[in-house]
């Protein structure tokens, strides 16, 4: 067996000389790199066209949205909830839209641009005592890194809904794709209104559907929970009555889905209240 000091010395060279071959490599490639930032006239011209490009970021206009009441989670749709929300996002909804068609059109003319330089192998200066076909490779690479990625030239909009327990613990998902067509054929039938109400039916009744699913469990709770639970026109309690939440202005004039817009009444009041705004 050979003693401790051999082996150890015998373990040190190995390990200088894996570090002296890397070194090597290293400066070698280093060397290679060099050349090609340097000499390539591809590179040149990738990075000339570069400097007339610009690509808009793309900003996710994906909808997301979680009840907890499983008959209001069953009752709107992904296609109603789209609807909802456009009333309020559809202004920088549409602008990045627009982005999206300019960097398709500006990806179309990059790509023939730069179809036109790819010819490898031209360099300013010879090559010297550096392999052609290594040259070749690493030149390759280094355009390939340095030529744009695709933007996002498609738009697609994503709307989930979940269902959850009032803990917040989701059993439930569902969700739907809607393609730029769909999104202004939505906004068309959005914008016929007669002031604050929409003539296309369908819209109107998507959006009472979203506005009424505000209402949460935790939020219901909470309204009872103010009220003292009881009636807030008649004063009849959760032990003598079905207490139910009601829009103090109806959500069909307008009336928002809000704490201070919510108040307690029983299945009798609330019946004969229907859509009146006074109790």
């Amino acid at each position: 067996m050979l003693p401790l000091i051999i082996i150890v010395t015998i373990v040190i060279a190995v390990i200088v000389s894996v570090i002296a071959i890397l070194i090597v490599k290293l400066l070698t490639q280093k060397k290679y790199d060099n050349f090609i930032l340097q000499n390539s006239i591809s590179l040149d011209h990738l990075n000339e066209i570069n400097s007339r490009y610009s690509f808009y970021p793309y900003i996710n206009f994906n909808q997301h949205h979680t009840y907890d009441n499983e008959r209001f989670y069953n009752n709107i749709s992904c296609k109603d909830y789209l609807i909802y929300q456009l009333q309020f996002i559809r202004k920088s909804l549409f602008n990045q839209i627009e982005k999206v068609e300019i960097n398709r059109q500006q990806y179309e003319s990059y790509k023939l641009e730069i179809k036109s330089i790819l010819q490898l192998g031209r360099f300013y200066s010879p090559v010297g005592n550096l392999k052609f076909d290594k040259l070749i490779k690493k030149e390759k690479y280094i355009i390939q890194k340095n030529t744009y990625s695709e933007p996002i030239t498609q738009f697609f909009l994503t709307v989930t809904l979940y269902c959850s327990k009032i803990n917040g613990q989701i059993y439930n998902r569902k969700s739907e794709r809607f393609c730029i067509e769909e999104i202004f054929a939505f906004n068309k039938r959005l914008n016929n209104k007669n002031g604050r109400f929409y003539n296309d039916r369908e819209i109107w009744e998507a959006i009472c559907r979203v506005e009424r699913g505000k209402v949460s469990n935790k939020m219901r709770f909470s309204i009872y929970e103010r009220d003292g639970f009881k009636c807030a026109n008649c004063g009849a309690s959760d032990k003598y009555a079905k207490l139910e939440i009601d829009h103090i202005i109806p959500i069909a004039k307008g009336g928002k889905t809000t704490y201070d817009n919510l108040q307690t009444l029983c299945h009798k009041c609330n019946v004969e209240k229907s859509d009146n705004i006074n109790r």
